[in-house]
């Protein structure tokens, strides 16, 4: 999100990218799902702490926000609709374009990106 505010609004002022945390809601993934890979503790996630969770309404309310009433990008959008700066290292140039780097190449090589017509683009 980061990277495509510095390399895309600069030429597209009017696309914004923002990412979205929802919170600690109440999911199939965090009712049922996280007792495979966590035994005891999914049961005390799904179980003791569903008092606390959201619900899916309550969990889209940040991206709602960063949908419809944000006018900047580049933001960290957290619950309920408050922009944060996001973690050290989310805030770190270098890792975004190396991150951006690795993406890429995994994409063009499971994509067939070297064929004609293919839309990758290096910013």
């Amino acid at each position: 999100m980061r990277y495509l505010t510095a390399h895309v609004t600069s030429q597209y002022s009017n696309i914004l990218f923002n990412a979205t945390h929802p919170g600690f809601v109440s999911t199939k993934m965090s009712t049922a799902d996280i007792h495979e890979p966590y035994p005891v503790a999914g049961y005390a996630m799904s179980h003791g702490m569903e008092p606390f969770k959201k619900d899916q309404w309550e969990g889209a309310v940040s991206t709602l926000y960063a949908a419809t009433a944000t006018k900047n990008s580049g933001e960290y959008v957290c619950p309920p609709a408050t922009v944060e700066p996001g973690s050290e290292l989310s805030n770190n140039k270098e890792l975004g374009e190396q991150l951006m780097k690795l993406t890429r190449e995994i994409v063009a090589e499971k994509t067939n990106a070297k064929q004609k017509g293919c839309p990758l683009k290096d910013y």
